[in-house]
């Protein structure tokens, strides 16, 4: 037996007679307060609440609501000392009738046994100071009356004063019960669901005895004990024993829960579980919504279940962090709600039992991540690719082409200045004839390169420059206002562009059609033609690298063209703007 144990012991043994002696000081007392009846139910409870606190205190010396709990049954029984026939005794017992009232007003400490908001502190406060000066005043004004032993500490022997200043002070302590009932809903409504969950029981019971202790001080303020006033003294006491029960029926929960859960769990663990199917499976175990599980990959980086990277998590701010361990690495970490701490090892042992598959589920993590990665770098490479086709464009439009169009106006000076029938002549013209071809075969590769209309003025009318220069009619059901994000528009132009040359290539068409729209987050691209189909990207390179690029960009590349019936290009690309 420990230390604690046995000092336990002693206190607990120290109670039972504690107890018993109070008892007797009602049965031998020439004016008790209380019949038979009622002490012995008021010595249930300090008992119930005496050993509770001591079982608690046991199980869970760090938490200070095993020695709340105590407290609350060994100050309990002093108000007995107002039956005894000693003068000096029953002073003192008036003097301590209320001590009670505060400590269990400490238990609002629940689960913790640390008050830590500002309105439980402050209703505490206040039932200390009506508890201790309150009863004070009403002690120095109130005279014995017979056969009741002399108080020592009467000022005076006028019995009206008596009864208002004990009608205020009852008044006083129903607003305290209703003012602790406040600070129970308020600490129910900021809670989390784990945390009401814990309190469920607690706060039940307890709004119950704090409402029943309101109308009860109430009742007792005009001085009447009569039938209805014992009754609502006992429903009072009843509800006051199952206050203690119910904080031992959370201690036993939390235990039976950790037990039920993890062997739950472990039984649904016997089929494969992805790594997102688990996350949801532990939050369901746990009863906590919030749950989430991260796998380490190195270098304080840190995935969800899907691979996408996250800080690394702190505890705080009502959140915890429970590492799960296998051979001393770290397979994952579970974050969760701080209240799940307090039901002893359940998110440890919850993490154990589904180590394995939190294992599994760390591998498919990381290749996700790796997934995702490479994805990246294949966006960041075609988005380089389009940057560095617009530079391109624009130096050939900025750079040769001007310096080309600069010539040819000088040739057309010079040949403006030469006669028709002079030698010059023939070859001003054909050299004006060869630099105008090539403009035209200089403007087509600007053009191929990165069109500068998609970058000044959007798909539609870059489309538009597309099926002017079509071999063949081009219907086009393009939007103009809306502008797609800058890949998605560069994959859509190049596809349209690659299907209708294509279409000028092999097809046989007579016709083809565009279309273009946004829908559900995604735009849909599609060219159809009527020609001869028999169309396989397999065997070309164009429409496989722009499967490539479409891919890049998390987007699908579709092509049906059966024998005889045409072709029909079809993308679907997400646009996140």
């Amino acid at each position: 037996m420990t230390g604690l144990a046995r000092a336990l012991v002693v206190v607990g043994l120290a109670g039972l007679a504690w107890g018993l002696a109070y008892l007797a000081i009602n049965i031998v007392s020439d004016h008790p307060e209380d019949p038979v009846e009622i002490a012995l139910l008021k010595l249930l409870v300090g008992w119930a609440f005496l050993y509770v606190g001591l079982f608690v205190w046991l199980r869970r010396p760090e938490n200070r609501m095993g020695m709340l709990l105590t407290a609350v049954g060994l100050v309990w029984f002093l108000p007995g000392l107002a039956d005894a026939n000693s003068s000096l005794f029953a002073t003192a017992g008036l003097l301590l009738s209320n001590i009670g009232v505060p400590v269990s007003f400490g238990l609002i400490a629940f689960p913790t046994g640390r008050i830590e908001r500002r309105l439980d502190r402050g209703v505490v406060l206040a039932a200390w100071v009506w508890a201790t000066a309150g009863t004070l005043a009403v002690t120095l004004l109130s005279p014995a009356e017979a056969p009741a032993p002399e108080n020592l500490l009467a000022l005076t022997d006028s019995q009206g004063i008596a009864d208002v200043a004990q009608g205020a002070f009852g008044i006083a302590g129903a607003v305290l019960a209703v003012a602790l009932l406040v600070a129970l809903a308020v600490r129910w409504r900021v809670s989390s669901d784990v945390e009401r969950r814990e309190l469920a029981p607690v706060v039940a019971t307890g709004s119950l005895a704090a409402a029943s202790f309101a109308v009860l001080v109430a009742y007792d303020s005009v001085g009447v004990h009569d039938t209805a006033f014992r009754a609502v003294e006992v429903v009072s006491l009843l509800f006051l024993i199952s206050l203690a029960v119910a904080f031992l029926v959370g201690l036993v929960r939390a235990r039976v829960v950790v037990g039920t859960a993890v062997t739950r769990l472990m039984a649904r663990l016997e089929r494969p579980v992805a790594a997102t199917e688990l996350r949801a499976l532990l939050a369901e175990t746990l009863r906590d919504p919030s749950l989430q599980v991260l796998f380490p990959l190195g270098d304080d980086a840190f995935v969800d279940a899907d691979g996408v990277p996250v800080a690394r998590p702190r505890s705080g701010g009502g959140r915890a962090v429970t590492p799960v361990e296998r051979e001393g690495r770290c397979v994952a970490l579970i974050v969760h709600d701080a209240a799940l701490d307090r039901a002893g090892d359940l998110v440890r042992s919850t993490g154990a039992a589904s180590v394995l598959a939190l294992e599994n589920a760390h591998l498919e993590a990381a290749l996700r991540a790796q997934v995702a990665e490479v994805t990246a770098s294949r966006t960041r490479i075609i988005a380089a690719g389009d940057e560095e086709r617009r530079r391109l464009e624009r130096d050939l439009h900025d750079g040769a082409q001007q310096r080309l169009v600069s010539l040819a106006l000088r040739l057309r000076m010079a040949r403006g200045r030469v006669a028709d029938d002079a030698p010059a002549a023939p070859l001003i013209d054909g050299a004006m004839g060869e630099l105008e071809a090539a403009l035209a075969e200089l403007r087509e590769l600007a053009r191929g390169i990165h069109p500068a209309v998609l970058t000044d003025r959007g798909l539609g009318p870059a489309l538009e420059g597309l099926a002017a220069r079509a071999t063949v009619p081009v219907a086009l059901d393009v939007p103009r206002e809306e502008r797609l994000p800058p890949p998605v528009e560069a994959a859509a132009y190049f596809l349209v562009s690659e299907a209708l040359a294509n279409v000028a290539k092999y097809s046989g068409a007579t016709h083809a059609e565009v279309r273009v729209e946004r829908r559900d987050g995604h735009a849909l691209v599609e060219v159809r033609d009527d020609g001869v189909g028999g169309a396989d990207p397999a065997r070309g390179s164009g429409l496989a690298g722009l499967s490539d690029r479409v891919a890049a960009l998390d987007g699908r590349l579709a092509v049906e063209s059966p024998a005889g019936r045409g072709t029909v290009v079809r993308a679907e690309i997400p646009c996140a703007s």
